[in-house]
């Protein structure tokens, strides 16, 4: 079997043919190998793979070198997200999914207002929010503290 990664970028390269100077947005290859370990459906690993890849890539909207083509490829593949959450045929998944899009987005905006305290416990969440989602909604018996040190640390 394939790595999820490999699968993604697959993917994403598909959609993107054509397309000229296009970049995949990178995955957290932490966050690939969790899933690459856990035994839940493919379309499932690549939905919390492609979102958590998406948001990371959006968030760079309002820096000099993002054009807008960067932008539409997040949405692009903000779009694939929809698509294999929804392959993944279980709503309860999906409506778990987005709303820690959601969750992602309020923390970011409390952040945002809050520039001098940057609380590192929030940051942790943001980084991990899909991944920990996920583990928790197929019960994936895992330590998510340490997960989210080692997202956070990768990052920062």
């Amino acid at each position: 079997m394939d790595k999820i990664e490999k699968i993604y970028k697959k993917d994403i390269s598909n959609l993107l043919k054509g397309v000229e100077n296009s970049n995949v947005p990178v995955v957290n290859p932490i966050i690939a190998d969790v899933l690459d370990k856990m035994n839940i459906d493919t379309n499932a690993k690549l939905a919390t793979l492609s979102i958590d890849a998406s948001m990371r890539f959006l968030n760079r909207i309002g820096e000099p070198t993002v054009s807008n083509q960067d932008i539409l490829i997040g949405d692009l593949v903000s779009a694939y997200f929809y698509k294999c959450a929804t392959l993944n045929k279980d709503l309860v998944f999906l409506d778990i999914m987005t709303q820690a899009i959601s969750k992602q987005n309020e923390l970011k905006q409390t952040l945002a207002h809050d520039k001098i305290n940057q609380d590192t416990a929030i940051i942790k969440e943001i980084e991990s929010i899909f991944i920990t989602t996920v583990i928790d909604y197929y019960k994936i018996n895992m330590d998510k503290e340490n997960l989210k040190d080692q997202i956070y640390a990768y990052y920062y």
